[in-house]
């Protein structure tokens, strides 16, 4: 099982979205009131010295992080099912791609209604890395797929 590239992909996938699941993703800074908000999987925050205060929850973007590593790690553990695996990978990948709608749905109007600058941090470009790693693991398993067909020829 660990053998195999795919499997490395998909770990590689696991790892950078457990990063992002629990890493501040973008700073919002309204510079007209020196107000500091922090975009993390509790939700948008202002930033205190006292203590954060939650401004407004990110539920569908936390659901769409929770998703994409376990969808992954379901994929490692169904490596005698290839076209499965290609499925499935194929899903991770939309929920990749959702993450960074649900982003831009959360960021956008707390931005206008914050009157807040966003500034995104390297961690959010994880799940792009991920988006690659999935395409690079879909390969790898057909891969896998054609050359178990050509044996299967042979006997």
């Amino acid at each position: 099982m660990l053998q195999r590239i795919q499997t490395v992909y998909l770990l590689a996938i696991v790892v950078l979205s457990g990063i992002v699941v629990f890493s501040p993703l973008a700073d919002l800074i309204n510079k007209a009131d020196n107000l500091f908000y922090l975009v993390d999987f509790k939700g948008i925050s202002l930033v205190q010295q006292t203590g954060n205060v939650v401004e407004s929850r990110v539920w569908g973007l936390n659901s769409v992080s929770l998703v994409v590593p376990i969808l992954a790690l379901i994929t490692i553990f169904s490596f005698k099912n290839r076209l499965k695996q290609i499925r499935f990978t194929v899903i991770n990948m939309v929920f990749i791609v959702s993450f960074y709608i649900f982003m831009i749905l959360y960021l956008w109007p707390a931005c206008e209604r914050l009157h807040a600058d966003w500034h995104l941090r390297i961690v959010s470009a994880f799940p792009l890395v991920n988006l690659i790693l999935s395409y690079l693991a879909i390969g790898s398993i057909g891969k896998d797929e054609k050359l178990v067909k050509s044996l299967d020829r042979l006997r």
